[in-house]
């Protein structure tokens, strides 16, 4: 279940009537040679992590090892509780508290590109805030994102 780019991707959505999310899923079964059932689980436990990274600076910040950044997420929330901010803002907050996770050597979803690592936490769980969305959507929305990552990386060079 591979394809080169994004029309080959979405006419394989057509052909199996299945959405982008879910042609994902099949193929990391395929290529681990393992049930859907633990390639759901895996995904979970990265939204998991990417949730805990996002969340606990807000309360208890992290200084990262050189010191030069640690506190900021935390007082994004703040101003955002003051009636201050949107969705935007929430999800600036949700990845300034990802960076400085990562910064402080602690444990995050890393991404190709290392500092946008906490950008696609900042927008999932800002949205989620928002609108409610349930956390199995969010995993479809990783399945989703991990197909425009592996595009990006097959058609890189």
């Amino acid at each position: 279940m591979d394809f080169k780019n994004a029309s080959e991707l979405l006419a394989l959505c057509t052909q199996q009537q299945l959405p982008i999310s879910e042609i994902m899923r099949r193929r990391e079964c395929q290529l681990g040679e393992t049930t859907r059932d633990e390639v759901t689980h895996r995904m979970k436990r990265a939204l998991e992590i990417m949730r805990s990274s996002a969340l606990i600076p807000l309360k208890t910040p992290v200084k990262s090892m050189g010191g030069l950044i640690g506190g900021e997420a935390k007082k994004l929330a703040q101003h955002a509780a003051k009636g201050r901010g949107d969705v935007l803002h929430k999800a600036a907050q949700y990845a300034m508290a990802v960076l400085e996770v990562n910064a402080s050597m602690g444990l995050i979803v890393a991404a190709p590109t290392a500092g946008s690592a906490g950008v696609l936490p900042g927008m999932l769980f800002a949205l989620q805030d928002r609108y409610n969305i349930s956390d199995e959507r969010l995993i479809d929305a990783l399945f989703n994102a991990g197909a425009v990552g592996y595009l990006a990386m097959r058609n890189a060079t």
